[in-house]
């Protein structure tokens, strides 16, 4: 399953199903959810029995009638494909979309409406593309669900394939995020990259953008996995990257994974050492999200990579069984690695991880993907017995972004503000479903504000804490 997973609501039943794409020809799967851990393989019924070189699923409501479509992308020149979701059943209508791509390889997806016309367009990573005028980046909706390349008109073009300032060779795009890191009121892309070309684009509010990353800052050597969150709950949104880490070679060190804050006004500061998350192996698909709902986010990725050279074995650049990291919070801006603590032990070639409360009991449990045959998903239930408290929260739009993709959640119990986005995106090859997580701690009762992509608010206040929140746009 290295192709990765999408976790979303598919049935509109409260609880989060699973679509699995094989990746290396192996059959895809839509997994229901029933309800106390329990699934069942519902693909060949939605007609979602896929076998193909897929990458990168994501679930999205893109032609506004309530239910949620799917793209799934490929690689080694195998096609991408859009479902069209009709009442549980899905129809491929990929030729009918207007995605033509000539590109080898579409390794993850965003979804959001960068042109705030209302309805969600599309961005498509795809490492190891040739430059070209167009790089097939940036697909606008038409409003019904088919798209028109718009990477040239966007500006990404012009910018996407450079590599510290100059020229590149190719487009190593490998985890598209949009969230609004200004503040501003529209969708700005945060572009994790392989080879030092992770991007920072500030959208200018008229459906362009302009790359506005400090190479003195974003300094990944091999950006794969890309999630956004307020770990520090000062308002806005941190950047943390994925990477590769081994300073052994001192002529050559990767520096690893890295931390962003966001100090506001579109400026960053790479405080990766001072909060202690460099050291991550080789990481891959991430979750920074609160698993122990202290208000505080924590940080979870996958690593793995098969061995290079025999002369690496078991030595700093062997990653042939590189366990998976989970760095906790410890609420002042820095971290402990306490994966074993928390009995995540997994070793495997990981790639993708959709992390969502499967269950419905209050906390965030994990579904990994391996690029391995004989242990493919790997499934973590948290157990977390504390006594803190948590708020799950879904919105529906009144518009044709049904699930309200690029809300921005406020919260507060009085004493700390955590701010929560709603997306759809992968964060290397798997999706989160588009619900918003926040441990609350001892608080039992939070007000909360609203701020929905159209610009209009919504508060709430005396919301009471451990439920799923459903908040209707007026």
């Amino acid at each position: 399953m290295g192709g990765g997973v999408a976790a979303a609501d598919i049935d509109d039943d409260g609880d989060i199903d699973l679509y699995f794409v094989g990746g290396n020809g192996a059959p895809n799967a839509l997994y229901r959810n029933d309800g106390g851990n329990q699934y069942t393989n519902v693909t060949v019924a939605a007609g979602l029995d896929l076998t193909h070189l897929g990458s990168g699923p994501a679930f999205a409501d893109l032609d506004g009638d309530g239910d949620l479509d799917l793209f799934v992308g490929a690689v080694e020149g195998d096609t991408v494909h859009l479902l069209r979701n009709d009442a549980g059943l899905f129809t491929d209508v990929t030729l009918n979309s207007g995605l033509a791509l000539t590109a080898e390889n579409t390794i993850s997806a965003g979804f959001s409406d960068y042109d705030l016309d209302g309805d969600l367009d599309l961005f498509l990573a795809h490492w190891g593309n040739d430059p070209q005028p167009d790089t097939e980046t940036v697909w606008q909706n038409n409003g019904d669900g088919t798209f028109v390349s718009a990477s040239i008109p966007s500006g990404i073009a012009g910018q996407l394939i450079t590599q510290n300032g100059l020229p590149g060779l190719f487009d190593y795009s490998f985890a598209p995020m949009f969230s609004d890191i200004d503040r501003d009121g529209d969708p700005d892309l945060l572009l994790a990259s392989d080879f030092e070309t992770s991007k920072i684009f500030r959208n200018d509010g008229d459906a362009t953008f302009t790359d506005i990353t400090d190479r003195d800052v974003v300094i990944d050597r091999n950006g794969m996995g890309s999630a956004a969150a307020d770990y520090d709950n000062d308002g806005d949104m941190d950047w943390y990257v994925t990477s590769i880490f081994n300073t052994s070679n001192t002529m050559d060190p990767n520096p690893g994974n890295r931390l962003y804050r966001n100090e506001g006004n579109n400026v960053f500061a790479d405080v990766t050492d001072a909060a202690g998350v460099a050291d991550g192996g080789w990481g891959w698909g991430v979750c920074f999200e609160d698993f122990d709902n202290d208000g505080d986010a924590d940080i979870f990725h996958v690593n793995g990579w098969e061995q290079i050279d025999p002369r690496d074995a078991g030595g700093p650049n062997d990653y042939t069984f590189d366990q998976i990291r989970y760095f906790e919070s410890q609420g002042d801006g820095t971290f402990v690695e306490a994966a074993q603590e928390a009995g995540l032990v997994d070793t495997g070639q990981g790639r993708g991880v959709a992390c969502f409360d499967a269950d419905r009991d209050g906390d965030l449990d994990l579904v990994i993907t391996n690029n391995d045959e004989l242990k493919s998903v790997v499934v973590y239930e948290n157990l977390y017995a504390g006594n803190n408290h948590f708020l799950t929260v879904r919105l529906n739009g009144n518009g044709i972004n049904t699930d309200a993709i690029g809300a921005m959640i406020e919260i507060s119990d009085g004493s700390r503000t955590q701010i929560r986005e709603i997306r759809a995106a992968n964060h290397f090859v798997s999706q989160n479903p588009a619900e918003a997580h926040f441990g609350l701690g001892s608080a039992m009762t939070v007000s909360m504000t609203v701020f929905w992509p159209d610009g209009t608010q919504s508060v709430l206040n005396n919301v009471s804490a451990d439920q799923l929140l459903v908040v209707d746009q007026p």
